[in-house]
């Protein structure tokens, strides 16, 4: 769990103990926002091994959305914990069993996660490396590196948890098994030059495992099909990242080389709502944070920033509220005959 404090312009101090209430999702236009005119406290849970368990953003700070600059975000630790909470959506964790099964990872393979955050995803697999397996996470985020790091202490076989570019790998050629990445792609500009570096550091054989997110199969239904048709097309406008790559999947392994072996989809679903409890559906972004980007994209006009969010909001109350956005995941092999 993580309690939210904030306070409001007025000196008030607002509280919600929702799990992970107001972690915004990491998806959308990656442009900064203002605070506004308060202050908010962060209190991650004295377990999960952060050194800075407690964050207090001023009043001119901004948090960009995104994890294109993780370590200059004045809200390092909001991002690291969404991470955390990401990883618990229902489809997040239906995909990687789905994953699990598939690579079928044996002792003594070598793993490479692109991507890795915070390491979590990765360490779940190297229980199947044994003692003599080799896992190694690549992220360009020192701050997720060393949560990475500090997450496996208790990992059996050799791990090495390192600062790196997606498009440029310090790994040598044909070296592991396996390569995944979940979750990176649409924050890469070039992901087909991504997917090739994977490709280059996977042996004759080997397996990428690849799951991201779709952001144009977002979706939101509030009983207002003008509103939802807002959303929809904004979505559907991908702002200087592939923000849409996940259903593209299957097209960009094989571009790069790959067969298909198996691909799937999961969804995540928020059905109900209290906006008087929680600013935001759990593990999700503000609905007001929604506007701005409707604003961005010229699907909303400010003067109609309110109403929209109102619209939602009496919705939820009403128990009229759900949400759903896709993820796609694609297993694909190097021919034996490669390099």
């Amino acid at each position: 769990m993580l309690s939210c404090h904030a306070t409001a312009p007025d000196g008030s101090l607002l509280e919600s103990t929702s799990e992970y209430v107001w972690l915004i999702v990491a998806s959308l236009a990656g442009r900064p926002r203002s605070t506004g005119g308060g202050c908010v406290r962060w209190f991650a849970p004295a377990d999960d091994g952060w050194s800075r368990s407690l964050r207090s953003v001023g009043t001119e700070e901004t948090h960009a959305l995104g994890y294109e600059g993780v370590d200059d975000d004045p809200n390092t630790s909001v991002l690291l914990a969404t991470m955390d909470a990401t990883a618990r959506w229902e489809a997040t964790l239906e995909l990687r069993e789905w994953e699990r099964h598939q690579l079928r990872l044996r002792r003594g393979q070598r793993l490479l996660d692109v991507g890795c955050g915070l390491g979590d995803a990765a360490l779940a697999l190297a229980a199947d490396l044994g003692e003599a397996g080799e896992l190694v996470g690549v992220d360009v985020s020192n701050e997720m590196v060393a949560v990475a790091q500090s997450r496996a202490i208790a990992a059996r076989c050799q791990v090495r948890f390192s600062v790196g570019d997606a498009v440029a790998l310090d790994e040598p050629d044909g070296y592991f098994d396996v390569v995944r990445s979940e979750r990176t792609l649409q924050w890469i500009t070039d992901p087909e030059a991504a997917v090739a570096e994977m490709a280059r550091v996977l042996r004759p054989g080997g397996l990428v495992s690849l799951v991201d997110t779709d952001w144009s199969t977002f979706a939101i239904d509030v009983g207002d099909d003008d509103l939802a048709g807002r959303v929809r097309e904004a979505m559907r406008n991908e702002r200087a990242r592939p923000s849409n790559i996940g259903s593209r999947l299957p097209d960009l392994v094989r571009s790069c080389g790959f067969e298909l072996v198996a691909e799937t989809a999961s969804t995540q679903s928020w059905n109900g709502w209290n906006p008087d409890e929680s600013p935001a559906p759990n593990g999700c972004f503000s609905m007001s944070s929604l506007a701005d980007d409707l604003i961005e994209t010229g699907q909303l006009s400010p003067s109609e920033r309110q109403g929209f969010v109102s619209t939602i909001h009496q919705a939820a109350r009403d128990d009229r509220f759900s949400m759903a956005l896709t993820m796609f995941a694609v297993i694909a092999g190097v021919p034996n005959t490669a390099r």
